[in-house]
């Protein structure tokens, strides 16, 4: 009986799938690369959408920049004109010479301002509009006998527009 058990025991031993060490070391190294390529896929995912962030905040700090610059340039020509029109029509005082003066200086350091931070279309239209109304307002002044006062006022006013809808254009201000 002796043989007998120990012949079961032999088969059952041979019955039993031998493992070799190197599957579970196999298994264990698949597992532990997925682990880190998961961890990689999702730092890199993770370094794309701060990145992606931080491009719309910059974006969006330079078109407060432009928009603020613009706003200061439209308001300081729609003063400017007002003043130079009225100069049409009246003599000037000194109080007004400082005025314009005053509006000439800040009209000046604006497009700077956007000439330095402004898009390239931005900075074209931006020059154009201030040299157009300069130009304006200077070949009125030396011959206003000749000069339609009307037209060249329209002029100035319709600079500004242009100018104005344009920023609104290039800002993306609906």
């Amino acid at each position: 009986m002796k043989t007998f058990s120990n012949r079961r025991v032999n088969y059952l031993a041979a019955m039993q799938p031998q493992v070799s060490i190197w599957v579970p070391l196999a298994v264990g190294l698949i597992g532990l690369l997925g682990v880190l390529a998961t961890q990689l896929i999702t730092t890199r995912r993770d370094l794309s959408r701060e990145a992606a962030a931080i491009r719309r905040a910059d974006h969006i700090f330079w078109r407060d920049k432009r928009l603020d610059a613009a706003l200061t340039l439209l308001v300081t020509m729609n003063a400017w004109r007002e003043i130079v029109v009225d100069t049409w029509h009246n003599p000037p005082d000194d109080a007004t010479y400082a005025e314009l003066h005053a509006a000439v200086t800040t009209m000046s350091d604006t497009l700077a301002t956007l000439k330095l931070i402004g898009t390239n279309e931005i900075r074209q239209a931006a020059t154009q509009a201030v040299d157009d109304l300069l130009t304006t307002a200077a070949t009125v002044r030396t011959s206003p006998a000749t000069a339609d006062l009307a037209a060249a006022s329209r002029h100035l006013s319709a600079t500004i527009n242009i100018l104005r809808d344009h920023l609104r254009h290039s800002l993306s201000i609906p």
